[in-house]
């Protein structure tokens, strides 16, 4: 699970200069259109791919 990396909002905010709110709508899985080039973002800060994203939000 890519998320188990210990990583606070704080960090993944400043890392990827997301807003706090798509983060966790990212994070929680309410959420699910999102831009192309947020999950780009997300994938290239957990160094993964957007697939990883994709499948861990749909498996929670």
């Amino acid at each position: 699970m890519i998320w188990k990396k210990k990583y606070t909002y704080n960090d993944i905010e400043k890392g990827t200069g997301l807003s706090r709110a798509t983060i966790c709508h990212l994070l929680s899985g309410e959420y699910h259109d999102y831009q192309l080039s947020t999950l780009e973002t997300i994938s290239k800060f957990f160094n993964c791919s957007i697939h990883d994203i994709l499948i861990e939000v749909e498996d929670k």
